[in-house]
């Protein structure tokens, strides 16, 4: 997913005042704009992923990486790592009947499926009659889920509130001149 803003709509509003700086001090204001409203989309976006996946919120901020923006490069990324998530990660019992897990905060049971405390306790299931082959269960998959959802609802309100962010910035540089 990716999010471009143009700067009309920043230069209509704020032209004036971005005139009267300089260019190093355009390329800053703007960087810490984008910083600070990547950083809270950044966690709505988390807590957004939490909620949606039932994964803890400590894991998701895990396989999050933040590239912030600087002064030679005005651009913020998240980028998730698109690992599968294996059962165990959603408070995991073994039942009679197979494994209770609750990806996507759900709680259900996974019939057949077991865990093997050998192997991390993952959860497995058998792919045919006899005792091998087997293979894990997976929950959800952290990348895929940043791009729908809520997630994606508030990564898309980003840009609202950035231009009016550009425009502190601009006012607190002015008065440092």
């Amino acid at each position: 997913m990716k999010l471009t803003l143009t700067g009309q709509s920043i230069l209509e509003k704020y032209g004036n005042s971005l005139a009267r700086l300089s260019d190093v001090q355009v390329k800053q204001v703007m960087a810490r704009a984008l910083n600070h409203e990547g950083d809270k989309g950044r966690t709505q976006i988390s807590r957004a992923l939490v909620t949606q996946t039932g994964i803890k919120y400590g894991l998701v901020m895990k396989g999050l990486k933040t590239i912030r923006a600087s002064s030679s490069s005005l651009e913020y990324k998240l980028i998730q790592r698109g690992e599968e998530t294996n059962l165990n990660l959603f408070n995991a019992r073994q039942t009679k009947s197979g494994v209770s897990a609750s990806p996507w905060n759900v709680r259900r049971i996974y019939p057949g499926s077991f865990t093997i405390g050998k192997y991390a306790d993952k959860v497995f299931k058998r792919t045919g009659p006899k005792r091998f082959p087997i293979k894990p269960l997976y929950g959800p998959n952290l990348a895929r889920e940043i791009v729908k959802g809520e997630a994606k609802i508030a990564f898309e309100r980003i840009p609202q509130s950035l231009a009016e962010r550009v425009g502190h910035e601009i006012y607190r540089e002015l008065l440092k001149g």
